[in-house]
């Protein structure tokens, strides 16, 4: 089992979950156990590929997804003048 991707951002963590079954890649969503936030609530979720060897295959639908650590950062359209 490998760890493909973590986020604070729970309902990310839960889409990704949702493509890599539709994928046919097994994995197992988890809370952070390590460190806890100021309200008792795991700071971040976790994405785990359950058979090592689907990892290069969910790591590139990351990449076609623009999630995880293929994310891309968010740029202002350059307007022509």
């Amino acid at each position: 089992m490998k760890l493909l991707y973590f986020s604070s951002d729970s309902a990310e963590v839960r889409a990704l979950g949702a493509e890599l079954t539709g994928a046919g890649i097994p994995c197992e969503l988890r809370n952070g156990v390590a460190v806890v936030g100021p309200a008792g609530t795991p700071v971040h979720a976790e994405v785990w590929i359950e058979n090592d060897q689907d990892w290069h295959q969910a790591f590139l639908l990351c990449v076609r997804q623009g999630v995880g650590f293929a994310k891309r950062p968010h740029r202002a359209p350059v307007s022509d003048f």
